[in-house]
């Protein structure tokens, strides 16, 4: 029999993880003395020892290991707990692959510009919005007059209206034909529907909660076009497609006054799946 110092230099394992699995019942002395409290091991543990090992480098808990080495499981269980387990590595190895792909893109900024560039590209999961909107087809200075329209129209103390948002629609661009909703985002869902006109109504809905990448712009600089170039190149970069409507959010708007004008341009997006 060992000595605990002599079992951990053999076993190439410190004798605090060897004390640890004692306490907890993993791999118990074969031996302690009474009198001395001294743990002995035997080298008939030392498979034992090994297997643990083998399946702590696997990523199992602890917890799991014991239970596989004291219960009688099945094939099908084992394979289970490790294909489990299996999914759970795919799944850290994509997200530091995205990791790493957004670093490679900054790094490239860097590279082409010298610094890092204005817009920051992020991911953000967004809960369920409320939007009091109108939806209409038209060229842009329709909606710079539907706009003002709608800011004209609105009651006084405009406390449940937050920011204002254009949603883009159009599948393909046509700036004399595009198909877009414009609204205020509500601070609180109860809100009446109202008209502008009478066949012009202003409705209450909810925007689903998504996933979705962002940038802030300052549009009185290039009107945004800077903002949607980074997120294509984003886009590409990082391996991910657009699965729905852009949204234009603006979180400061002054226009037609001069002022800032701060927009952030959203769009939905998942992950494409590489084969």
């Amino acid at each position: 029999m060992f000595k605990i110092g002599e079992f951990s230099r053999i076993a190439q394992v410190s004798g605090r993880t060897l004390r640890h699995y004692d306490t907890i019942g993993l791999l118990k002395p074969v031996h302690i003395d009474p009198d001395t409290g001294y743990r002995f091991y035997s080298a008939e543990q030392l498979p034992r020892l090994n297997r643990i090992l083998a399946l702590k480098d696997l990523g199992l808990s602890l917890e799991q290991i014991g239970r596989l080495l004291r219960d009688e499981l099945s094939p099908s269980e084992i394979r289970g707990m490790l294909t489990m387990r299996k999914a759970e590595i795919e799944q850290t190895v994509r997200a530091e692959i995205d990791r790493l792909r957004h670093v490679e893109y900054r790094l490239a900024q860097i590279e082409q510009e010298g610094a890092l560039w204005a817009h920051d590209v992020i991911l953000k999961r967004v809960p369920p919005r409320t939007i009091l909107s109108i939806r209409e087809t038209g060229a842009g200075n329709h909606f710079q007059e539907l706009f003002l329209e709608l800011q004209k129209a609105l009651p006084a103390g405009r406390s449940p209206y937050e920011q204002v948002v254009f949603i883009m629609h159009s599948e393909v661009y046509e700036e004399e034909e595009m198909d877009i909703e414009l609204g205020y985002l509500l601070a609180d869902a109860v809100h009446e529907p109202f008209a502008l006109a009478p066949h012009r109504l202003l409705t209450v809905r909810q925007l689903p909660a998504v996933e979705l990448m962002a940038t802030l712009v300052d549009t009185n600089l290039d009107g945004g076009a800077s903002g949607y170039n980074i997120l294509g190149s984003w886009l590409e970069a990082n391996g991910y497609e657009i699965i729905g409507p852009g949204y234009e959010v603006f979180h400061e708007i002054s226009w037609p006054n001069e002022g800032r004008n701060v927009m952030e341009i959203q769009f939905p997006v998942t992950r494409v799946e590489v084969a």
